[in-house]
């Protein structure tokens, strides 16, 4: 037998055998389990401060964060106040410059990370294990003994203004900072972004006040995750921050929520993209409702595989990448569909996006649609919860928003209980396009003569 034949039998062999197994279906994925919160053990100091102890995998690193109850919400009408303020923790302390910090958090294995949200901040480490009790002290350093220098600030806030006009060029930024508007109006969230000259006025001695008022042990909850000696680290944070003073409790306004309808419409001359912001004020994560609308979210366009996804950027190639959103805030929240069109597709995309939207509400999903879904936000939540600062995080959301103990344990269960018509009723009751904010940043004149075709679906 030649060499020609011989390999031409084999290629033949090998594309059988590819046929084969191609047809070979793999085995059905089983349902995922219900996320299981490792065991905590939580201790209260006398200041307020709360402790919470996480024993969590076999890999000796630590996760060390202290969560604050506060953030945008307390930048008391000078925006990024929180931000400039929780930066200024890095720059050093009475006790050591800010590279001796970096060293010496660098020499335990991990960085100091900061992170300001809207109603709640944490700064923290991931550090070996056998420097956990050391990772303590040095948090406790930053929070107490912060040095709050005026050149410091100075150099953060040049950094910041080259961020601020970044996000003020992008037409993403502006239809978010409107749309926050449009639901919140001037409460902090409503305010996305500071003007330029509202950065600049901000002082060292306001961001030392932001920090006495704001970060206090009684708002305060420090978690650590990971391997440890609890032993050890519980000693380290009595000693650490057994002397910080408790703070007043902050006072909350009820949110309330701007009404629709209105339709926004920013210039962007000759822009070839529209960029879109449609959607409505709805309720937080603690509502009866709030998992049947995180379903429904990933079902209509929170997903790739989304109805609105599917519809404007796989059939109608209008967009590269829509996504729709449930947001969360203390108390209250929204959902909303965002997309960059072709700006010659700007009518279009609304009409196919509130068609999704009435489609849903009147005519309930498969189960087998439904059923994708449901397997696609479990698998992803066990996932994406797989990790030290992920269990914090979810600990400290809870938290925040007043929720049941149970709520991390039952999260999957609840998304399988889910149905069809619960699907279809949440969108009919929360999702009236009648009642939406809209906006559009793109070539105005272009934009308000394309909305004019949609007989009156969004006026001007």
């Amino acid at each position: 037998m030649t060499l020609f034949k011989t390999l031409s039998l084999c290629a033949a062999a090998l594309m059988v055998s590819a046929v084969s197994v191609a047809k070979e279906l793999p085995p059905a994925g089983g349902k995922p389990s219900n996320f299981v919160v490792p065991e905590t053990r939580q201790v209260s100091l006398d200041n307020g401060l709360k402790v919470t102890f996480i024993p969590y995998g076999t890999t000796p690193k630590a996760t060390v964060r202290l969560v604050t109850h506060t953030g945008n919400i307390d930048d008391g009408g000078k925006i990024w106040l929180s931000d400039l303020s929780f930066e200024m923790l890095r720059q050093g302390t009475a006790n050591q410059s800010a590279q001796a910090l970096a060293t010496s958090v660098a020499s335990m294995g991990g960085q100091i990370d900061t992170s300001v949200g809207l109603d709640s901040s944490w700064l923290g480490t991931d550090v070996l294990s056998e420097f956990a009790d050391d990772a303590v002290a040095v948090i406790a350093d930053m929070v107490l003994n912060a040095n709050f220098d005026e050149s410091d600030l100075a150099r953060i806030k040049v950094d910041r203004q080259r961020e601020l006009d970044v996000a003020k060029s992008r037409p993403s930024s502006k239809a978010t900072e409107a749309f926050y508007h449009k639901i919140y109006g001037n409460h902090p969230y409503g305010q996305l972004y500071p003007t330029q000259e509202s950065l600049a006025s901000i002082t060292a001695e306001e961001t030392a006040a932001f920090v006495a008022t704001n970060l206090v042990p009684n708002r305060s909850h420090l978690y650590v995750s990971g391997v440890f000696d609890e032993a050890a680290v519980l000693a380290a944070v009595k000693s650490a921050f057994g002397e910080w003073q408790a703070g007043a409790e902050p006072q909350r306004k009820t949110v309330l929520a701007q009404a629709g309808p209105s339709v926004t419409v920013i210039d962007r001359p000759d822009a070839p993209q529209s960029t879109l912001r449609l959607g409505l004020a709805t309720f937080g994560p603690g509502h009866k409702d709030a998992m049947t609308m995180n379903v429904m979210n990933t079902l209509l366009g929170g997903a790739f595989s989304s109805r609105i996804t599917s519809n404007i950027r796989e059939d109608k190639g209008y967009t590269y990448s829509p996504r729709s959103s449930v947001m969360d805030r203390v108390g209250t929240g929204f959902w909303y569909q965002g997309a960059d069109v072709t700006a010659e597709a700007t009518a279009a995309s609304l009409s196919e996006i509130v068609k999704e939207i009435n489609l849903l509400a009147n005519e309930h999903p498969s189960e087998k649609e439904l059923m994708g879904v449901k397997n696609y936000m479990a698998g992803i939540f066990v996932l994406r919860n797989s990790s030290r600062g992920a269990i914090i995080s979810q600990l400290a959301f809870t938290e925040l928003h007043g929720l049941d103990a149970s709520y991390l344990q039952t999260y999957v269960d609840k998304i399988y209980a889910t149905t069809p018509a619960e699907v279809s009723n949440v969108v009919k009751q929360y999702l009236d396009v009648s009642k939406m904010h809209l906006v559009v940043v793109g070539d105005e004149a272009d934009v308000k003569a394309q909305l004019a075709t949609l007989d009156g679906l969004f006026a001007l």
